[in-house]
């Protein structure tokens, strides 16, 4: 039986470190993992509880904005198209910073 499930790319990173130094596929970890979670009685620190995910989940979304912005930049050469990718700059830098603070104040 094949099952899908969706991570953030913090999530990835951190399972994949995770699995590696288990000497796991990240597949095999992940099965693992859920396995040990369906037979405890009541896994702890589930991160769905964690009140910070929303946060991170906001920045991930951020982070790959700016990085989307930075990749319109490199590609437009000069002219119009590297003008509007450098004017939504400063916007996705007031977000990430509003999501940084989010962060600090929750921690």
């Amino acid at each position: 039986m094949q099952t899908t499930v969706r991570f953030t790319p913090a999530a990835i990173t951190a399972i994949g470190e995770r699995a590696a130094a288990e000497r796991l596929t990240t597949a095999g970890f992940i099965g693992n993992a859920a396995l040990a979670a369906a037979q405890c009685g009541d896994p702890i620190q589930r991160p769905d509880r964690d009140p910070r995910r929303p946060l991170v989940e906001a920045l991930d979304r951020v982070a790959g904005e700016l990085n989307a912005a930075v990749a319109a930049v490199r590609e437009s050469q000069t002219g119009p198209g590297q003008e509007a990718a450098l004017a939504v700059l400063p916007a996705v830098a007031e977000r990430t910073y509003t999501v940084l603070d989010a962060v600090l104040e929750v921690s």
